[in-house]
């Protein structure tokens, strides 16, 4: 078999594949011999034709089938003589067959760049230790007896920050009610008996705020800029002036940390309360710190490296990207129609974050080979039993669902690729 290689662009080779006549001759007779052990033609037994009359009957469809093996075969063992590592196969011609000839066809392929690795050991990382103080811990004490606090009806009190205030109120832009201008608003645009918190949770922008120093009767008119962000798009960015009456005032009644709620709690008591919310700010910091290390190595691998990427990588990379920024908008708030709108930015912003993503992925790979670092047949069932229990799937039916759809590689990817990372952290150079 003849084989020549030709760049054809960055990551991208054309192989040229020459199966001789006499190869093909062989696989031929394979394939007529299979034919004339199943053919059934008028005069003969089944299997007894002639090979002559079998080929001649069948000439179409043992060439097809000749085409339909000899491409992936021979593209196989061209790849491997050539010590190719295929990314995508971008294109294939139809295969040239004629009986007594040599069979070619030529296969466009993106490749793993070749790329020079920079020092990864000993990269500079300036690392801020950050102490879990007692004010911290204090505030995390606040904010769980903030959680169970309770509220308490009164009467004749102004409503202070934090209480809550039942409203009955109607919303207008100018004269018009802003139901009518904008049916989208539904219950924001007037309601009756709604408890709101006279803070900034308020689920109308700045009315919690609004509620502070009046007392149950009282009517008050409230000026209303919802922003941009608002979770109402028709609402982004609106004016609107609202009509309020307090028609009830609760007080907060601030929890307190006794043994009835160290109790509900099941802690044994406030100093290992005290212990337990030092100990979650602390991993928390410590989580915070590795961030942030991994980031200043990634930026210093990203900088010190010079390769291209295969750009059906990019591609795939991107697609998957402007999926997640897609969902991202959706869940907060925006419509398909917005999207759609932003196309061009999210795709900006997609195809940028994915060319970092993908040469990021070649370098730490590249890393983990020249570390010789593995990913174990248990490493890679447990993480695929931790993605199952977070898609709440069976760890069975994952795998198998990864083998079929081709992304069981990623996972030991993932884990070699995490390895190298951990590796560059445990060796980094401390500032």
């Amino acid at each position: 078999m003849k084989v020549s290689v030709k760049k054809a662009g960055a990551c991208r080779k054309t192989v040229a594949i020459e199966v001789p006549a006499e190869v093909m001759a062989e696989e031929r007779a394979e394939t007529l011999h299979v034919y004339a052990k199943h053919a059934r033609i008028p005069g003969f037994r089944k299997g007894k034709a002639p090979a002559h009359v079998v080929a001649g009957k069948y000439i179409k469809e043992i060439d097809q089938d000749l085409k339909e093996r000899v491409l992936p075969k021979f593209y196989q063992e061209a790849i491997q003589a050539e010590k190719l590592k295929v990314v995508n196969v971008i294109d294939a011609t139809e295969v040239e067959l004629s009986e007594g000839s040599p069979a070619t066809f030529t296969v466009t392929v993106d490749v793993v760049p070749e790329f020079k690795l920079p020092k990864y050991e000993q990269i500079p990382v300036k690392v801020e230790k950050n102490e879990v103080s007692d004010a911290q811990v204090q505030e995390q004490i606040d904010q769980l007896l903030n959680q169970q606090a309770t509220f308490d009806d009164v009467e004749d009190k102004p409503i202070e920050k934090g209480d809550m205030g039942q409203l009955s109120y109607e919303a207008f832009i100018g004269d018009q009610p802003l139901k009518e201008a904008i049916p989208e608003a539904k219950g924001i645009g007037s309601g009756e008996g709604y408890w709101v918190s006279a803070d900034e949770q308020a689920f109308i922008p700045g009315m919690g705020e609004a509620l502070i120093g009046l007392n149950s009767g009282d009517s008050k008119e409230v000026d209303i800029h919802f922003p941009a962000t608002f979770m109402v798009k028709e609402l982004a960015d609106v004016k609107a002036r609202y009509q309020i009456e307090v028609t009830g005032v609760r007080v907060k009644k601030p929890a307190v940390l006794d043994e009835a709620m160290l109790e509900r709690l099941q802690v044994e008591s406030e100093e290992k309360l005290r212990e337990l919310m030092r100990d979650q700010l602390e991993m928390q910091a410590e989580n915070e710190s590795l961030q942030k290390t991994h980031e200043q190595i990634i930026a210093f691998l990203i900088k010190k490296t010079k390769l291209d990427v295969p750009e059906s990588a990019v591609q795939q990379q991107t697609r998957e990207v402007m999926y997640d920024l897609a969902r991202q908008r959706m869940m907060q708030g925006a419509s398909q129609e917005q999207i759609g709108e932003q196309q061009e930015e999210l795709f900006k912003e997609a195809q940028e974050r994915s060319l970092e993503n993908v040469k990021l992925r070649y370098i730490g790979l590249a890393i983990a080979d020249a570390q010789s670092f593995e990913a174990s047949e248990n490493e890679v069932e447990e993480e695929i039993t931790r993605i199952a229990i977070q898609q709440r799937k069976d760890a069975t039916e994952l795998r198998k669902e990864m083998i079929e759809n081709q992304t069981y590689g990623s996972i030991i990817d993932q884990l070699r690729f995490n390895k190298a990372l951990n590796f560059m952290v445990e060796n980094a150079k401390l500032k």
